[in-house]
């Protein structure tokens, strides 16, 4: 399990999670494949703006749960949705 934030706030991660062609978006962590979420809009929904920004949820924290694909297909997954 991973989480980041991108440069450019919530567009940039809307973004990101839309060209991925590999990882799932989806709130669920239970599965074989690599998911991808915006905890905000997700496992951290019910909470307030400030209570999220005082837990340290930006509206733009992407997490990522890796799954069983191929590293490298994962590499170049991620690698061409950041570049696009």
């Amino acid at each position: 399990m991973l989480s980041f934030e991108l440069e450019g706030g919530v567009e940039a991660a809307c973004r990101l999670i839309e060209r991925l062609e590999l990882a799932v978006h989806g709130p669920s962590l239970g599965g074989p494949e690599t998911l991808i979420s915006r905890p905000a809009t997700s496992s951290h929904s019910g909470m307030s703006a400030e209570e999220r920004a005082r837990a340290g949820v930006s509206e733009s924290l992407v997490r990522v749960s890796v799954g069983l694909e191929a590293c490298d297909d994962l590499i170049e997954d991620f690698a061409q949705a950041l570049e696009a």
